[in-house]
This record gives structure tokens, sequence and C-alpha cells, in this order.
């Protein structure tokens, strides 16, 4: 149970009940935020509860980095923000300013009074960042001497002299690691004069228990000599010796000598076999795991490896347990964040499906340079052939694009497809009779994953999308509308905005009141609450019933569990408690169940658990590929479990 505090709570909420905004116009503002030399003070809050007070001239300057911001005139949806700024003025007058500018968020900040927001430059995002940091958080950077035990190195692309990237690019916890670089700065000899030096390649940043001391480096494949210089004292350099900076490129630029993925695996102690990527130091990548499918005795799975400066491989493994093997079957690489299929490259790894007893199904990327193409494809774990099955079958967009959500019917050999910019497949394999929708039905833009906006029924044959008119539209499975149904106003709907029977013959939608001691869980993207009314659909969007609870107390709710059959469904009628104050999560109690018969509109039997012979619901949140049990996957290497 994911638990927040109440300001991102309402935060989050207030997102929910409003909807996403489409973007707006961009442009750079044509007005000035703020005249910096009428700045009196800056205060800086954080979003834990630090605060400090800037009223140094040169301080305060660094915030006009604000001015180089792109103007946006859409409304944000995010959630609390990383910073905020109250201005104050030397005519005692006060400006506020939000920041979201910590990790991967974008750069983002509004002006409190003023409509839309801004996004900063990179390097304009670095320096206020370095700004806001409070001083135990400053790095000490005064000379070259350091005495201490280093416990940590990171390593940035460097944007500026006088800053360091907050975005880090290798990270060094070893100790042999960390004494090289350790090593090269004490051993650094002083070039004499002033220095007027291009942009460093690098920043560097070494971590003790109680300090933290920041460098720049320049140094390349081709250098013999690298040199450092000081963050805070930009002017004065320091050689390397020719040592050290072979040393250093030999840590820097490992993942230039890698070649391909390959696996070197070997049993440990306990008897799991551990395989890890040969040619490559394991400061120099992370792993993530997909699906995981065993057909014909071997365990196959993806997975996704991200090595250098922003190099991707997406592979299909396999593994036959009578062996200590690892083997790449297929796999393709990504090695620029420019080629338009960057966010469908980084996310779209994990569907692997068993088509039949003999082939996978998953999705073939055949990237070029700049952009390429992606394939619907089977692989025959017998012959190792790969067929593609839908050739080329994903327009290639001017705006990134990602599979947001797939859904596969074995049965009939289905395949339903939505993307985040609004294409919409459904594939059948079987009959070859292929229903396709581009660019139609849109994820809503919210984040920066998207809020779900498309419920599909079990049977594939009618889907409903989210428009964000307000309203939900009934479609069939050729995408023609069928039947809209108004959203309640003011009040929760779960982000799962529409639930069908599993005979894909009802729809339903679940409400309650706005009110926190109806969350059981909220995300970004996700919401699920306590209902206290329920909404029935034939399949085409006509209503046909509801139910609400049972009493007009405000911690009462109903839920559907299960169904009986087509018709029947399993009530669940309980009541609820916040777990704890000023946090997200609900205490269930006083629970009992009874059918219903949706179309009689008729309450039936009643019964203290559900009924044995009842197909029970899921939760179709979204969450990343299972990648539990026979095989796990962590950030460095990949374990199978002893005789699986």
């Amino acid at each position: 149970m994911k638990r927040i505090n109440l300001l991102a709570l309402l935060a989050v909420i207030s997102v929910i009940i409003v909807g996403c905004i489409n973007t707006g116009n961009k442009d750079k503002a044509n007005q000035m935020l703020i005249d910096i030399s009428s700045v009196h003070s800056i205060t800086i809050l954080s979003d834990s509860g630090e605060s400090m007070t800037l009223t140094d001239s040169k301080l305060i300057k660094q915030f006009k980095a604000i001015h180089t911001a792109e103007y946006d005139s859409a409304k944000l949806d995010i959630a609390a923000p990383d910073y905020e700024a109250i201005v104050e003025m030397k005519n005692k007058e006060n400006e506020k300013f939000s920041f979201w500018i910590k990790g991967e968020n974008q750069g983002l900040f509004t002006k409190s009074g003023q409509n839309g927001h801004y996004k900063l430059p990179e390097t304009e995002k670095a320096v206020l960042l370095h700004l806001f940091q409070t001083n135990d958080q400053q790095t000490e950077t005064d000379n070259l001497k350091i005495d201490e035990d280093i416990k940590r190195i990171t390593i940035a692309n460097s944007l500026a002299h006088g800053s360091v990237n907050a975005n880090i690019k290798e990270e060094y916890i070893d100790h042999e690691t960390i004494e090289i670089f350790v090593r090269a700065i004490r051993n650094a000899v002083q070039i004499p004069g002033i220095l007027n030096t291009a942009t460093p390649n690098y920043d560097i940043v070494l971590i003790s228990d109680n300090h933290k001391y920041a460098f720049h480096l320049w140094i390349n494949e081709s250098s013999e000599q690298g040199m450092l210089m000081n963050v805070n004292e930009t002017s004065t350099g320091y050689s390397l010796t020719k040592e050290s900076t072979a040393e250093l490129k030999k840590i820097t630029f490992m993942a230039s000598t890698f070649k391909g993925l390959e696996f070197n695996a070997v049993r440990s102690s306990n008897g799991d076999l551990v395989a890890k990527p040969i040619g490559i130091s394991e400061n120099n990548y992370i792993l993530n795991g997909g699906a995981v499918v065993e057909l014909q005795g071997i365990t196959y799975h993806t997975i996704h490896f991200f090595y250098g400066d922003h190099n991707a491989v997406n592979a299909l493994l396999a593994h036959d347990p009578a062996t200590d093997e690892v083997k790449v079957n297929w796999s393709d690489e990504l090695n620029d964040s420019n080629n338009r299929w960057n966010n469908a490259f980084m996310n779209n790894y994990n569907m692997l499906i068993p088509l039949d007893e003999d082939h996978l199904l998953f999705l073939e990327s055949d990237l070029t340079k700049e952009a390429g193409k992606y394939h619907l494809s089977s692989y025959n774990v017998i012959t190792g052939t790969i067929e593609r099955l839908r050739e080329d079958f994903w327009p290639l967009s001017d705006d990134y694009d990602y599979i947001y959500k797939f859904q596969w019917k074995a049965d009939e050999q289905k395949l339903f497809m939505q993307s985040y910019l609004g294409n919409v497949w459904i594939f059948d394999l079987k009959k070859g009779k292929d229903d396709v929708h581009l660019l139609k039905y849109r994820v809503i833009p919210h984040s920066t994953t998207g809020a779900p906006s498309l419920f599909l029924s079990p049977t594939f044959k009618r889907f409903v999308h989210d428009d964000e008119s307000g309203q939900l539209t009934f479609y069939d499975d050729n995408g023609a509308s069928l039947r809209t149904v108004p959203l309640p106003q003011e009040q929760y709907i779960p982000s799962e905005k529409i639930k069908w029977n599993p005979a894909g013959t009802i729809a339903w939608m679940d409400t309650a009141e706005i009110n926190q001691n109806r969350i059981h869980d909220i995300d970004i993207d996700y919401l699920k609450i306590a209902p206290q009314k329920i909404i029935f659909y034939n399949q085409d969007g006509l209503p046909i019933s509801f139910i609400k609870t049972d009493s007009d107390q405000e911690d009462a709710a109903v839920e559907v569990v299960g169904w009986m059959d087509a018709n029947v469904a399993v009530i669940k009628s309980y009541s609820v408690e916040l777990l704890y104050k000023d946090t997200i999560g609900l205490k269930v109690k006083n629970v009992s169940y009874y059918l219903y018969d949706v179309k009689k509109k008729q309450r039936g039997v009643s019964y203290s658990s559900i009924p044995s012979s009842a197909t029970v619901t899921t939760d179709q949140r979204m969450d990343d590929a299972d990648n539990e049990g026979n095989i796990t996957v962590s950030s460095k290497e990949i374990t199978y479990k002893k005789g699986k």
C-alpha cells in the first residue's frame, strides 16, 4: 500500500478530477518574469521541508535562469513540486514560483497567479538545481586535497563551467575504481597561469560520509594527459599524469569497447545460475527484465540493456535448465535518443506471448541510425527463425510514440494494442481479419506516462474511449460509434473508468463522492476507490440498472468482485476507514456478499464469502512485467533459480 503525504495527495487528486488539458501554444515568454535587480531575497522551500534564504547578490543573479524558459499556455498536470521559491522584492512585494527539476523531471516551473507553465533548457535546469540545494547538500570543492574515505563517485556529462550536471551518467561504488579516481586527483599537477578553457567533458563528484568534492574533467579517447578543475575555481587547471589518464580512459570509455550483448553464466554457491554481460564493467550498464515464457522446456524472456551515454539493447534470451548457458536469440540496438523510435524502444521490450507450442509472439524492432521500422513477429523455438506476421505495421510519426497497453486473446489468437498517440490495432492472427485505427484513440496526456483512456471488452468486440470531452463513447471493433455516456461531475471515478463482465456483454462504472476516505490506492496515473454507486450498461452503452450502498453512512461501499454468469454479478458490501491520518489507504471491515441480476434488477442470495463457482474480477492496473519466480533480473545480473 503506497503512502503519500497530504500535500502530494491533493495535488494528484486535482489532476484526476479536473482531467488533463490539451497542450497549449508554446513560445518564449514575451514578458519579464521578474526584475532580478529588484530582488531583495529568495526563500527556497524543498519537498522534504527544508528551507533556506538567499540574500547574496551573486546567488540571486543565478535565478535569472528562469528567463531562458520556453512558455506553454497549457495547464500543468503534475504532482507536488520539488521546490517552491518565494521571491521578496525590494518594495516588499512577493512573487511565488513552483519548480519540478529533480531527477527525471523535465525542468518545468509555474509562476503563481499566471496561467500556463515554463520549460527550462537542461543547462539552466542544472543551474537552478544547484542553486536550490541547501548548504549541507552543496558540493564542497575548495581544493584538490582529499583526506577522507570516499564512498561513492558520480560522473555526468558536463554542461557548463562552474556547475555540476544533476543528470548522473555513471556511478561507481567499488573500492578499486574509487581508488583510481582519488589517486588521479591527488597526483594531478597545477598548470601555471589563468586558463580559459572549452566546456569540460565531464563533471565528477566524490562523496564521503560528510562531504562532496566536485571537479570538471577534460578527457577523451585520444587524450594522453587529461585535465582537472575544481568546479569553484575554473581558472585554475591541474594536469593528470599519463598513468592516471590511461586508467581513467579505461573506466570512462569502457562502453566503447563493447561489441555486442553476450552473457557469461556461472553457478553460485546455492546452485543458482547467475549471468552477467561480457566485455563491459558493471559500472557501465543497467539491466531491466521483461516477460517470461516457457516453451518446449526452455525458458525465454526479454530484457532491456542500457549502457554508455544513450545506448540500449532489447533482447530475447533463452536458457535451457539442463545447461549453464544463456543465449541471446534476438537483439536490436538503439544509439541515439533523437531516433523517433526512442520511446518505443525504451518501453516496449516486455511483450512476449506464446503464440502456439512452437512460436513466440513479440515486437521486433528493426532500427536504423535515425529511424527504422517495427514488425509484429513470431520466433520459432525449434528452428530459431523469425517470421514477420505484420511487417512495418506501425507508422513512424514526428512525435515520439510507444505501445501503452496490449491484451492477448489466446483462444482466438487476437492481439489488441493501443499506442500513446492513439493508434489502435486488433490483429486477428488466426483468420487474418485486422481492425486498424490510426491516431484516433489517444492516451490521456498526463505526467510522463499518460493516463488510461481505452477500456476493452474481453471479447475484443467492443471498447470504450475517453476523449476528455466529459463523456465516454462505446465503439464496436470496426471503430463505429455506438453510444456516449456522461462522466458524473464532482465525483470520483477510478482510473479504470469502465469494467467488463467476462462475457463482454455488460459494462459498469464505479462512482463515489470526492473524499479522502474513498481512496483505496492512488498513483500518478492510477486511482482505485471504494464505490458508493455502480451503473451497469449493455455492450452498446445503454444504461440497464444501477445499485447503491445499503445505507446512507459515509463509510459504506459496494463493489463488483465476480460474476456467476453473463448476467449475475457478485457484489461485495463493506465499510471503510482510513488506515492512517492524512495518508492514503483504507481499512475494509463489515464485509458481506450478495448476488445481483443486472438485467432483472434483482438482488439475490447473500454469502459470507465469494462463491467458489464465481469468476473473480481482477484489477487491470498496468504494472511492469512480472519479474518474479524462476528468473530474477537485477540491475547488474540475471539469476536463474536452481533446477529451473
